[in-house]
């Protein structure tokens, strides 16, 4: 009567192929969301083509980055079509055109903005921190000089010590 015992390295191959299978999966079902307008790209549509839980889908980040993606995609592109559809001679589709651009631009700038405030915020906590990090190791440093230059007068002090022990024991 022999048993059967899988390895861990079985278990991993098998994740590593289940994970390769729903990797294809998700890239195939992503694509057809992408070229047909029909299909919402929402996380439940492509759980729905993958056979996937949306739970799955979630824990992997970059099929919701995609979808949002296309999503900002076809957007940009009903604004496209709708601006090329409206007359240039007109005034006011003109000046809606100009406004909606103008409201892209400034949400745009908006984020970067945003981006630029937190990265230079981040930046200021490490030259703080390292501000610190240096006068702390300044003050070790002039500590340390101070018990070597003791250290030193103590040596130069014993062989004082020494050399007239010496000289007693000769004469």
């Amino acid at each position: 009567m022999s048993t059967s015992i899988k390895s861990g390295y079985d278990f991993d191959a098998k994740n590593g192929e289940d994970f390769d299978k729903n990797t294809e999966s998700i890239t195939q079902a992503l694509m057809k969301i992408s070229s047909d307008i029909k299909l919402k790209p929402t996380a439940a549509e492509l759980s729905r083509l993958t056979g996937l839980h949306r739970n799955t889908l979630r824990g992997r980040e970059w099929p919701l980055k995609r979808l949002e993606s296309i999503k900002e995609d076809r957007a940009v592109a009903e604004i496209r079509k709708a601006m090329s559809k409206k007359k240039k001679s007109d005034p006011v589709s003109v000046l809606t055109e100009k406004l909606a651009a103008s409201r892209l631009e400034l949400i745009y700038w908006f984020n970067n903005a945003a981006e630029k405030e937190d990265s230079h915020r981040l930046h200021l906590q490490e030259s703080k921190l390292l501000a610190e990090s240096l006068e702390f190791y300044k003050r070790r440093l002039a500590e340390t000089q101070q018990n070597l230059t003791k250290a030193r007068k103590e040596i130069e002090r014993l062989q004082d010590v020494i050399d007239v022990l010496e000289t007693s024991n000769r004469g």
